[in-house]
């Protein structure tokens, strides 16, 4: 909520790129969390990863909406929508698929002797799922073992997050660099920077939407 009023003051790309650099800092925080405790971590880093993120989402649409005219409106709000939504999905799809093979990986090496479960190299429930049916130690050493190779699938997750957060935010710095504190595209237009709708402008566009 107070990334408006930075961005008043401050150019909003290095504004955008503080906020990414804190997102980074609260991913590296993830790296704290233990398999048997890091609860307090895991929401303080949390809490700090979202603060960091917040001017991102509060500035981007409007650097990319702002200098287009009223007839192109539309189209800069697709590119921003478009670059928002493709960003989280692959995201999701690229972190998620990298924290479940470190998982799968790590528990094929360490998994007890005497189990074979396809369920318990599919995730994390489905090893709990069969620890609760094996009697006796080997529940035990099944759960142990699931618990840190995932605590290890997100520690891997949260650094390469937290490289791209921080990439993210040079790039922001970059790409942003002409947009000064309180001015508008459309004033930023008689100063050099591409009108909306030229070929420049979309690449622009499309790249902070992508952001």
């Amino acid at each position: 909520m107070t990334a408006p009023a930075l961005a008043a003051k401050i150019r909003p790309g290095f504004v955008i790129a503080g906020g990414l650099v804190v997102a980074a800092i609260g991913l590296g925080m993830l790296t704290l969390v233990s398999a048997t405790a890091g609860l307090g971590i895991l929401v303080t880093a949390s809490a700090i990863m979202g603060a960091g993120l917040g001017p991102m989402a509060a500035l981007s649409t409007d650097l990319i909406v702002g200098p287009a005219p009223p007839e192109r409106a539309g189209a800069a709000s697709a590119i921003s929508e478009t670059g928002t939504e493709l960003g989280a999905g692959l995201g999701i799809a690229v972190l998620g698929s990298i924290g479940f093979g470190v998982y799968r990986s790590q528990i094929a090496d360490t998994m007890p002797a005497g189990v074979d479960s396809e369920a318990a190299h599919e995730s994390l429930g489905g090893a709990v799922a069969v620890a609760q049916d094996l009697s006796g130690k080997a529940g035990d050493e099944l759960l142990t073992v699931a618990r840190e190779a995932f605590t290890h699938g997100l520690h891997v997750t949260a650094l390469v997050g937290a490289g791209v957060a921080l990439v993210l935010a040079l790039l922001a710095t970059v790409l942003l660099r002409g947009v000064k504190p309180g001015v508008s595209g459309h004033d930023e237009a008689a100063e050099g920077t591409p009108q909306a709708g030229t070929p420049e402008a979309v690449k622009t566009e499309t790249a902070v939407g992508s952001i």
